[in-house]
């Protein structure tokens, strides 16, 4: 991906894989790992959602009749 830097009228790249070369392994490692537990908090979170809802419909269901 290209940037445009207007200021100074020229173009200059900028390379993703050059700022995770610096950082090694276990950056990505970490990265990784992050991405694992928040995938998986946000899973939780939906099917405690889901659950919650379950829960109140049947709840409504029994009171209404």
């Amino acid at each position: 991906m290209a940037f445009m830097d207007m200021a100074r009228g020229r173009v200059s790249r900028h390379t993703p894989e050059a700022a995770s070369n610096t950082s090694g392994r276990p950056r990505t490692r970490r990265t990784a790992a992050v991405e694992l537990v928040t995938t998986f908090l946000v899973l939780m979170g939906i099917a405690m959602g889901i659950l919650v809802l379950r829960f109140a419909l049947v709840l409504m269901h029994g009171v209404l009749h």
